[in-house]
């Protein structure tokens, strides 16, 4: 499994092999999925998934911070707090991709 710089700042490698470990724990004793497949492929697809979902967000706070960029001078002037727009930004963004924070 890759990762990005931010995202292993954000979450270690052991860390997201924990949450996965959880999650395959809780579908297999509440028997919400039925394994298809050896466990430890199944837990390699969770992390590739939390890691990406991770990696979008990234993505998603870089598109943002660029977006932030274009109101600097309001922000500068103290029409605006920076870390309000920022988190405005982010979830018109998320809105717009369906993606959920």
């Amino acid at each position: 499994m890759k990762s990005s710089n931010k995202i292993a700042m954000r979450l270690k490698k052991d860390q997201i092999q924990k949450i996965a470990g959880r999650v395959l724990h809780e579908l297999k004793s509440r028997k919400l999925a039925t394994l298809k497949a050896p466990e430890t492929a199944i837990l390699e697809r969770i992390e590739k998934a939390i890691v990406d979902n991770l990696a979008a967000e990234d993505r998603l706070d870089e598109e943002a911070k660029n977006l932030l960029d274009k109101f600097r001078a309001q922000i500068a002037a103290g029409q605006m707090n920076q870390q309000e727009l920022f988190t405005k930004i982010k979830k018109q963004l998320a809105k717009d991709k369906k993606f959920v924070l």
